[in-house]
């Protein structure tokens, strides 16, 4: 039997070649073999460890699954981060015995606060400006500095070995920055270790370099897991190709997927050619083409290559384009061309994308309400925005500031107005808070006060309705304890007065985050023996200022598969999520971004991969070529029926876009100009096999 458990299996292909489902097949067939069939939950469920590489990839998993094996069995599912966390949490023991970390319970450090918390920490040198070289605004060299950690984690390179790698990729930076920035790393890895905190970077470095390594953790894995399924390997970071071949080492049976095009996460520490190693030991299993696709059955990559290669080829006839001389006009037109399929039955909203290498807040706002005019719903994919844009928050925010003494924060009155609306929406209209912010409300620095309305000498002009609701208020706000935490009032507030409002999800989206990050916020100070004297007021002070700097974001609940209407995403989320639909229309298609590929990067990251500059993934930083073409593979198998290049000959800033792949609208536009007057108002309709409006209609003049 262990024997059989010491395969190592590599599956090939592209994307939605059907590798998670051959994936999936050979868990199936392992249960068969060594499990009896008849039980329909697995016993020892951790010992079977299934990696993915996204939360949308863990649902693809169990409905495949349950699709193949019916209900009942639910494997241990994890992101490698996911992955890393509970095992660092699961060995704290060890980690404390070995003198890793602080023997004190672990508490995650939220991105945001991340930031805050090294500021604080590194405030000597951000003041003296040493990491201008990473960039000249703090926040975001901070970030980079974090970064910069995540990554050397990613990799297992110790901070020791930091300056030697800068200096063997010539990057142009002071030795005192180097020095500085290797100093302040570590300055933080002691810091977080020392209090229990584990944020993104120091839990990889804590699996990585102690934990990886140590031989009971080595010994713990060969008696804790029996086979390991892993999904999407390209997007994993080298640090789990070493616990992979730990695992090996313990004769488990891995099964793995790989995509040689398209690594979604390469520059947010993916390390696909650190995975080539296993191949050379493993049975490899090439998955066939997918039909499905905008080109048919065939090489994607190879028909692409040719088509950026060679300006003289053709499109195929499913891929047409829209083009205009505004922005303005390009998103009417899509919005028309959408409408008018969906109405005459041809497609359903849900089997729409559009896509864009990035998405401005003119696009959203358009697309939403002209597609909402026309009946048709938009779904904007995990849309993640600044609390401090909700105006619910907002109020509950400047509520807090009457509520705890000496924040040393100057309430404005149109704050104050918008409170009054917010909570008081069907009494106190915007016109009479106006006024009762003006003549009732009584700023001060130490603690800000509401007046009776009787305070405003034309008082009976309020209108009884809105005078009582206005008192009521107040004197709820006058008898709420400052002795209490924030995050109580807050949920009382919203209890009392939002609630009753049948508030829509969106709406209440931002409120669950601002209790959750609120709470998490003064954990933390709690969490820290020299920071627990803070007074509520320093508190509460900081905690408004680093939401109004907009760092906090409302985390959306987690997609659905299938979205209720047309999807607007960015080509990064898309394909992270590793969705599909009929009909694609790729926005600003002769913008730049197209040409970087759609790639997201950290600082540096390419010299992060184990192979340094000299990867074949480090490559796609050097030619442009190679990022157009790997994105485009990767969003082609994801589109079947029918592609639109949306085209504006003017970009929203006025700037002519001239980018890489505004050869491909050239080739749509060619091939499809109508012979004659006949033909062209032949083409001002939809057929029923789904061809759309004719360029050359689409076109303005």
């Amino acid at each position: 039997m262990r024997a059989l458990l010491a395969v190592l299996q590599w599956i090939s292909g592209g994307s939605r070649s059907g590798k998670t489902y051959a994936l999936v097949r050979e868990f199936a067939e392992w249960l068969h073999e060594g499990q009896d069939t008849s039980q329909s939950v697995i016993p020892r469920e951790r010992s079977l460890l299934f990696l993915t590489d996204t939360v949308e990839g863990r649902q693809a998993i169990q409905r495949e699954i349950q699709s193949q094996l019916g209900s009942g069995y639910a494997p241990y599912i994890a992101t490698p981060v996911g992955f890393m966390q509970d095992e660092v949490e699961h060995f704290w023991p060890l980690l404390v015995q070995v003198g890793a970390v602080h023997p004190h319970p672990p508490l995650h450090l939220p991105p945001e606060t991340e930031l805050v918390w090294a500021q604080r920490l590194w405030q000597p040198w951000l003041e003296k400006n040493t990491f201008a070289v990473l960039s000249e605004n703090r926040d975001r060299a901070t970030r980079h500095l974090l970064d910069i950690f995540q990554l050397a984690a990613f990799a297992r390179l110790s901070l020791d070995d930091l300056p030697q790698l800068i200096w063997d990729q010539q990057l142009e930076m002071p030795s005192e920055t180097v020095g500085a920035i290797v100093s302040v790393l570590k300055q933080w890895q002691s810091w977080c270790t020392a209090h229990s905190l584990l944020t993104y970077g120091i839990t990889t470095d804590l699996f990585g370099r102690v934990l990886l390594d140590h031989p009971r953790y080595q010994t713990s894995l060969g008696q804790r897991f029996q086979c390991l399924f892993a999904d999407n390997t390209h997007n994993y970071p080298a640090v789990m190709a070493d616990l992979l071949e730990r695992l090996k080492e313990q004769g488990i049976k891995i099964v793995l997927t790989y995509q040689p095009v398209g690594a979604v996460r390469l520059g947010l520490g993916a390390d696909p050619n650190a995975f080539l190693s296993l191949k050379n030991q493993a049975t490899v299993t090439e998955r066939p083409h997918c039909s499905e696709t905008i080109f048919g059955k065939t090489n994607l990559q190879a028909e692409i290559q040719a088509r950026l290669m060679t300006p003289q080829s053709t499109l195929p006839e499913k891929i047409t384009a829209i083009q205009t001389t505004s922005r303005m006009q390009l998103l009417q037109e899509v919005v028309e061309t959408i409408a008018t399929a969906v109405h005459q039955g041809i497609v359903q909203p849900t089997e729409i994308a559009i896509l864009a290498p990035g998405l401005d807040s003119i696009a959203r706002y358009v697309l939403s309400t002209e597609l909402k005019k026309r009946g048709i719903p938009l779904v904007i994919f995990n849309e993640q925005r600044p609390l401090i844009q909700s105006p619910h928050v907002r109020a509950l925010l400047t509520l807090l500031i009457f509520v705890y003494p000496r924040t040393g924060i100057y309430p404005e009155a149109t704050a104050v107005a918008e409170m009054l609306t917010v909570f008081r929406p069907r009494e106190i209209d915007p016109v009479r808070a106006g006024l009762l912010s003006h003549y009732c409300f009584q700023p001060d620095l130490e603690q800000p006060q509401l007046l009776p309305a009787t305070q405003y000498r034309h008082w009976d002009r309020f209108g009884h309705r809105a005078t009582a609701a206005y008192e009521d208020f107040r004197h709820w706000l006058r008898n709420l304890d400052p002795q209490q935490l924030p995050v109580y009032l807050l949920e009382a507030a919203i209890q009392r007065y939002l609630w009753p409002q049948n508030l829509t999800t969106s709406e209440l989206t931002p409120l669950r985050s601002l209790l959750e990050s609120t709470a998490a916020y003064w954990q933390i100070y709690d969490h820290l023996p020299e920071h627990r004297a803070t007074p509520t007021a320093e508190r509460l002070r900081e905690w408004i200022y680093l939401l109004r700097r907009g760092t906090v974001t409302a985390d959306p609940a987690p997609p659905l598969r299938q979205s209720q209407g047309v999807l607007l995403a960015t080509t990064f989320q898309y394909r992270s999520a590793q969705l599909a639909h009929r009909w694609h229309f790729w926005l600003d298609v002769g913008s730049p971004r197209w040409q970087e590929g759609g790639l997201q990067c950290l600082w540096q990251a390419p010299i992060f991969l184990r192979q340094g500059a000299a990867s074949p993934s480090a490559r796609l930083w050097q030619l442009e070529s190679e990022r157009l073409a790997h994105l485009l593979v990767d969003l082609c198998s994801r589109v079947s029926d029918r592609l639109y290049l949306c085209h504006s000959d003017l970009a929203a800033n006025g700037r002519e876009q001239e980018g890489s792949l505004s050869i491909w609208v050239d080739l749509a536009v060619g091939d499809r100009l109508p012979d004659s007057q006949e033909d062209q108002a032949q083409a001002t309709t939809l057929g029923t096999d789904g061809t759309m409006i004719n360029n050359a209609i689409c076109s303005t003049p």
